[in-house]
């Protein structure tokens, strides 16, 4: 596997990763949003509410709250930290008035409105955090990841029928390659009239755009990725080791088929 960076912001990254199969680059897509742990708010008690929103509602948006914090809790087995509120309106609620037991947590975008009170309406409660996963529900999931096969694109220079592309695909006149590539408009375009525009795809190449919603960052998204990755793959290699002869032989027939 080769890893190569395409693009980076503080929250996304683009990357083109080589020598893989569909299988494998949609296994590393399910291990980064499913199986990549992040802290979340788990449990609400109230013992008070009188916001428009139902305790349900109210607990719901509590816990889709980005959470940072370091990554040794990551490790701490069953780690959780004490996050309280004790306010009045009028005034909206926002991530940032949260308080947490522990200094080293805090949340990823400070002025998130949680709900907004008016004058005499109050909200109480007492919350418990988690460290979770995303397969176990959304809230543990780090962020957002979609993949393509790297597209490779064959340009006649003409200029006639330019009319029938998006505006966004050319420049100076002529298809452009690279803004084709950064709007994502080949397979908008590869159907249009091959005899200006070819499109083919590398089978063992992928573009992978990650965004993180805040906790991770998008390239500790993807290292962790492939750690669990391998851990799930000697855990299964070590499986087969163990398993009777009779099922290792039906598992090689079904690989040969």
């Amino acid at each position: 596997m080769e890893i190569k960076v395409l693009d980076k912001t503080d929250n996304e990254l683009k990357v083109e990763i080589s020598d893989i199969n569909e299988a494998e680059a949609n296994t590393l897509r399910r291990f980064m949003i499913a199986e990549t742990p992040v802290l979340a708010i788990d449990e609400v008690e109230f013992s008070g509410n009188d916001s428009p929103l139902y305790d349900e509602i109210l607990a719901h948006r509590l816990g889709l709250i980005p959470l940072v914090t370091d990554s040794g809790v990551y490790k701490v087995k069953d780690y959780s930290c004490n996050i309280s509120l004790d306010d009045k309106g009028p005034k909206t609620i926002c991530s940032s008035d949260l308080v947490f037991s522990d200094k080293n947590i805090k949340v990823a975008i400070e002025e998130l409105p949680i709900v907004s009170l008016l004058e005499g309406q109050n909200v109480k409660f007492v919350a418990t955090t988690k460290v979770g996963v995303g397969k176990e529900h959304i809230k543990f999931s780090p962020g957002a990841v979609f993949y393509r096969h790297k597209p490779i694109l064959k340009i006649n220079s003409t200029s006639k029928g330019l009319n029938k592309f998006p505006e966004a695909a050319i420049k100076n006149g002529k298809l452009d390659e690279q803004s084709i590539l950064d709007n994502h408009l080949y397979e908008a375009c590869e159907d249009i009239d091959h005899s200006i525009l070819e499109v083919n795809y590398e089978k063992d190449k992928f573009i992978f755009n990650i965004e993180s919603f805040g906790q991770l960052s998008p390239e500790d998204m993807l290292k962790t990725s492939i750690e669990r990755f391998n851990i799930k793959l000697d855990e299964f290699s070590k499986g087969l080791k163990g398993a009777k002869p009779t099922i290792i032989k039906t598992l090689a027939k079904k690989v040969k088929k």
